[in-house]
């Protein structure tokens, strides 16, 4: 298999089919799209998701805490913390850890969430420091919303611009590289997206103004979102190439790789569905979230529209960001 997330296929034959008991008490199930897992506890349900940070190279603390609270939002639940495993490298020191808490704690007290516990441990078996993040969250039992909800003829949404943290974490990672090719206000702004990669308001406003699907666009970005959102609710999508939001550094830095922007790890952006897309977006704009329609949910198929092209949109491959060699 190729770096990256495991195929859908692969999933559905090996992963799927060895899940143990089905439990009722659990509302929403593993499955293709599905980030979260619900359990009903009385009036109220308990989301979880659990993430690894294995792209970056800096900063990964930080983005563990965000990137899972990503999913919780996604759900419509609000987070209330996070438990962390850490896997440190045969040699590290302490201050490795050190900053490793720190970048936790940092994003943990931007999103109000606690450290609920974890386990950190150093060991041969990883070349660099991996962290996995449990994210705990909690909403009424009725209103947690699921990537498999979108229905015929919703508006597809993006929040905010495409590829905005791959466009940081390349920027970050690469920035000695870059800076020999690129002007280091480009780089420097494309750093600065760190500061957007957060998806928890956009995912609570939208639960609370009509979203029937979302997903947070992690791994496999827009393209692979799209495909998740569609096969997980048994629909088609459209998505319409001229409506995409991407910035300009994102173009630049994916142009210089020579990577797709629309198959760049994502967070930061949510796709969300609709009967009323308009009113969600005008909604989220009140509260300074970017937001477009790009597209919408048919019947059948998947395809990217691109001036007189349909192109068919496949099962989401490795992420972009792996395919970067130097």
């Amino acid at each position: 298999m190729k770096e990256g997330k495991v195929p859908a296929d692969v999933l559905s034959k090996f992963v799927y089919t060895n899940l143990g008991l089905k439990r009722s008490d659990v509302l929403l199930h593993s499955g293709i799209g599905e980030d979260c897992s619900v359990i009903e506890v009385g009036e109220y349900a308990v989301i979880l998701s659990s993430d690894p940070i294995t792209a970056s190279n800096n900063l990964s603390g930080y983005l563990s805490v965000i990137i899972s609270c990503n999913d919780i939002a996604s759900c419509g639940a609000k987070p209330i913390g996070v438990l962390e495993t850490i896997l440190l490298p045969s040699g590290s020191d302490e201050e490795l850890l050190h900053d490793i808490m720190k970048e936790i704690d940092r994003g943990a007290k931007e999103l109000n969430v606690e450290v609920l516990g974890g386990h950190s441990e150093v060991t041969s078996s990883v070349n660099k420091p991996i962290i996995s993040t449990t994210a705990v969250g909690m909403c009424k039992r009725n209103k947690f919303i699921k990537t498999s909800g979108a229905k015929l003829n919703d508006d597809v949404i993006v929040t905010k611009s495409l590829g905005l943290e791959g466009t940081f974490i390349i920027a970050n990672d690469y920035y000695d590289i870059l800076k020999k090719h690129i002007s280091l206000k480009t780089l420097d702004n494309a750093k600065s997206f760190i500061n957007e990669l957060s998806a928890v308001k956009d995912g609570l406003i939208s639960a609370a103004n009509g979203a029937n699907s979302m997903h947070d666009i992690t791994e496999g970005g827009l393209l692979g979102a799209a495909y998740e959102v569609a096969e997980a609710s048994n629909k088609g999508i459209e998505i319409y190439n001229d409506l995409i939001p991407i910035r300009e550094e994102t173009k630049i830095i994916c142009n210089f790789f020579n990577i797709d922007p629309l198959k760049l790890i994502s967070s930061g952006s949510m796709i969300i569905t609709s009967s009323d897309g308009s009113k969600l977006v005008n909604e989220l704009k009140k509260q300074n979230i970017e937001a477009t329609i790009i597209g919408k949910i048919t019947e059948h198929g998947k395809f990217l529209i691109d001036k007189d092209k349909k192109i068919e949109i496949l099962p989401p491959d490795s992420d972009e960001i792996y395919k970067i060699s130097i």
